[in-house]
Order: structure tokens, then C-alpha cells, then sequence
């Protein structure tokens, strides 16, 4: 997925109005929420809020919804960031085959000492270890890879409003 600048009807989203922003945030906090609900906490009615809901969604401000899974209470407590060297012309490609790797949370092209960096989880270290020596190093372009491991996460979620 390519993320666009984030537009709403040619504005910015920091020009929503704030009922979008609420409902916005109700949807974030618990998708799950009833219109009805969300409907009082803004003070219009459940059709009122649905047709915002609507809005933001055709607009792409909302781009689906999904369940938060706890990685940990699965089995991936192990998190660790690659930073990959790739040759000119070649991070694309990479990108695109990191994308479609089992574990691997975030791709990101980047300024700086890197190429690009990627977020993964596995189950641990050795895992990771594999995946790098055994997949990464081997993609074509790809120069160096270096791993940093995670000890702690303080925090991890989606963005909020």
C-alpha cells in the first residue's frame, strides 16, 4: 500500500471539523461502537453519523477496520528493525518483496545511513536471524543489512486523532 498525502474534499485533514474528528476517534478508540452511540456522544443523529462515517471512508481518511491482535499473545514477542543497504534504483522492488513477508510489520524508505527500514516480529531471535541471512541478504540489490533487536517497547499502536 502507497500512502498518499491525506486529503479530505481538497483539504487537509487538520481541517475536519471536530464532530468528524470525534466520530474519528470513537471509530479508533472502538470500531465496534454503535452509531447510536457514537451518535450521542456528538450530538447528531445515528443516520447523521453514518453519513460522515461515509464521507470519511469514500474520501480515504478511513481506510478499513480491522481487529488489534496482541503479537505477544500469539507468539511474536520478538521485535527487531532492519536497516537494509540496497543499490540505486533497487529500494522499490525490495520494498515490495519485504512487503509480502511473513512477520514483517513496516517497510519504510528512508533518509539517512539506510535505505530502508523494516519492522518485524517473530517468535525469536533465531528466527529473525534466519529470515535476514537466509531471505534479505539474498534479495537482489540488497548490500548490508544490519539488525537491531528490541529489549522493551514502551509504546506501539496505530495513530490516534
Amino acid at each position: 500500500m502507497v500512502l498518499r498525502k491525506p486529503e479530505f474534499g481538497g483539504r487537509l485533514i487538520r481541517d475536519l471539523d471536530s464532530i468528524d474528528r470525534e466520530i474519528l476517534k470513537m471509530l479508533v478508540e472502538n470500531g465496534r461502537a454503535t452509531l447510536s452511540e457514537m451518535a450521542e456522544e456528538v450530538g447528531l443523529s445515528a443516520s447523521g453519523v453514518r453519513r460522515r462515517i461515509k464521507v470519511l471512508e469514500e474520501k480515504e481518511v478511513v481506510q478499513g477496520y480491522t481487529a488489534v491482535v496482541n503479537p505477544e499473545k500469539m507468539g511474536y514477542g520478538v521485535v527487531a528493525f532492519l536497516s537494509i543497504d540496497v543499490r540505486s534504483g533497487e529500494a522499490g522492488r525490495v520494498a515490495g518483496a519485504l512487503t509480502r513477508c511473513k512477520g514483517v510489520c513496516e517497510v519504510h524508505k528512508t533518509t539517512g545511513d539506510h535505505c530502508l527500514i523494516a519492522k518485524m516480529r517473530a517468535e525469536n531471535r533465531v528466527q529473525i536471524s534466519e529470515f535476514v541471512e537466509d531471505r534479505v541478504s539474498t534479495y537482489q540489490g540488497v548490500k548490508d543489512v544490519n539488525i537491531t533487536m528490541a529489549i522493551e517497547t514502551y509504546k506501539e499502536e496505530l495513530l490516534t486523532t
